[in-house]
């Protein structure tokens, strides 16, 4: 029994774990002009529209700006209220949605690792293919990544490159490819007897779980809302907000206009951006998928591994 003297000498363990991600405050900046930078082409209507109201009415004073009398503007506040928090509310479910299917990617990766290496062990005849099995994991996560996004990030295309030459694949490889590959190598396993019925299952079933994940990340990806809800809730929001401005302009609270316009206009986009997860642009709207990928390349192919040195943020604002 370990005393209490003894548990008293043992140094102190550090944790080897980073923080979790979090906001800095210095960035929140950052998250202000990602989401001007999104919204300029409306920033630029909006200040037209109420620019023009402005000057109409310093040239031809109006008794009356509303279009929309007090009853009419309470009613469809309602009704824009409950739309916005609906698409918000759907929105963050498919971000959500994303991003614990990538954590189930992650799982099922880790879960393929020890798999072989609970099937093979140390045979030192079946090592190659372990090895090519475990980097075919990790290649097939990357190559996601890529397909969801549409686009290559540059210094990770080449290692991927890289690591689809080791692999004995082409550059242009692509992810149904892979998935045919490693059905072959798991059925040359059981034809060479290195592995049982038992184990094939194994392989089967790991692999059926990445399957499934994949489906539900590109059923996310190539199914977004329908146009004509996207449409009529933009051009709800924006009427309501511009009759809003007419409102308080009116009483000569310009500014309070102004900043409910924007306010409205605002929530309707941030809905609009956080429903597709997968941005070509790294921001704090998609999922970091290439952190995820980094971590599956970590634990997969060890600390020492290109991909696992990939320069990434731990800012949720710089997420890519």
């Amino acid at each position: 029994m370990i005393t209490e003297v003894a548990i008293a000498s043992m140094p102190e363990r550090q944790p080897v774990h980073s923080q979790p991600p979090k906001l800095a405050r210095r960035n929140a900046l950052r998250v202000a002009w990602q989401m001007a930078a999104r919204m300029r082409l409306d920033l630029l209507l909006l200040a037209m529209l109420c620019g023009l109201v402005l000057v109409a009415k310093q040239q031809m004073p109006m008794k009356r700006l509303e279009f929309i009398d007090g009853s009419g503007l309470s009613m469809l506040g309602i009704a824009v209220s409950i739309f916005v928090a609906f698409r918000n509310t759907q929105a963050i479910n498919r971000w959500w949605e994303a991003r614990v299917l990538w954590g189930d990617i992650t799982n099922c990766s880790r879960h393929w690792r020890d798999t072989l290496r609970t099937l093979i062990g140390d045979d030192n005849r079946l090592q190659a293919q372990q090895q090519r099995l475990v980097a075919l994991q990790v290649l097939q996560c990357w190559l996601l990544n890529f397909e969801l996004r549409g686009f290559w990030r540059r210094d990770a295309r080449q290692l991927v490159s890289e690591l689809s030459h080791s692999l004995g694949l082409a550059d242009s490889v692509r992810l149904d490819q892979t998935m045919a590959l490693r059905a072959d190598l798991i059925g040359g396993l059981y034809r060479d007897d290195a592995i049982n019925d038992w184990g094939r299952d194994a392989l089967l079933r790991g692999t059926e779980a990445f399957t499934n994940a994949l489906g539900g990340l590109q059923r996310i990806r190539n199914t977004p809302l329908p146009p004509t809800y996207d449409v009529f809730i933009r051009l709800i929001c924006w009427l309501y907000g511009y009759a809003l401005f007419l409102t308080f302009t009116h009483r000569g609270l310009v500014f309070t206009g102004l900043v409910l316009f924007l306010g409205f206009v605002t929530a309707e986009r941030i809905g609009a951006y956080v429903e597709g997860p997968f941005d070509q642009d790294g921001s704090s709207f998609c999922v970091p998928m290439d952190v995820v990928c980094r971590t599956i390349s970590t634990d997969l192919l060890g600390s020492g591994h290109g991909l696992a040195g990939l320069p990434l943020s731990n800012d949720p604002s710089q997420w890519s």
